[in-house]
């Protein structure tokens, strides 16, 4: 049995191994209306407000090609561009190779993509919502399967991570232009 893990921004912190619950058609249909596995081992939902309207956290969000620059744990991202519906794209972090596409894209609003690695399988899923000061408030809710999910990986784990990857967006997207 092969055992990773991946270490991400996105709160990908996969355990992998063994099969999932849950066919890959089930998840993109669930994503696609940006929703997470409700009854997956390993989930997390986490908020966070940000002093910058939706349109510049957005445009931050779907430029896949940037993220390594403004968070760390992403080694690299290879997308054809910024990110649309049915978009296929391929990023490393934590040293993994991570198989994401996009399957519900409303500007400024939502951003959904399914990812795997290995037999792990993950829904992932943006919320932005303009907040009466101006802001943004964000939230990030992600979901992850396989049979040894739980026990090697846990939901506060996984919600730390999603924190990481909230508090490294809100820095670039607070920045001074």
């Amino acid at each position: 049995m092969r055992i990773a893990a991946i270490g991400a921004c996105f709160g990908c912190v996969l355990v992998l191994s063994g099969c999932s619950s849950h066919t890959s058609r089930q998840l993109q249909a669930l994503s696609a209306v940006g929703a997470i596995q409700q009854d997956a081992p390993v989930k997390a939902t986490v908020q966070m407000q940000i002093a910058v309207p939706p349109t510049k956290v957005w445009d931050l969000l779907i430029d896949a090609p940037s993220w390594p620059s403004w968070c760390p744990p992403i080694e690299s991202v290879k997308a054809p561009g910024a990110l649309t519906i049915g978009t296929r794209f391929t990023w490393r972090s934590g040293g993994t190779t991570i198989h994401s596409e996009v399957h519900l894209l409303e500007p400024d609003r939502r951003l959904s993509w399914t990812g795997t690695a290995f037999s792990a399988r993950a829904i992932h899923v943006w919320e932005l919502k303009a907040t009466p000061d101006g802001g943004t408030l964000v939230t990030v809710k992600e979901s992850m399967n396989g049979p040894l999910m739980k026990l090697l990986y846990s939901s506060d784990k996984l919600a730390a991570s999603e924190t990481g990857w909230l508090t490294a967006l809100k820095q670039a997207a607070e920045k001074k232009p």
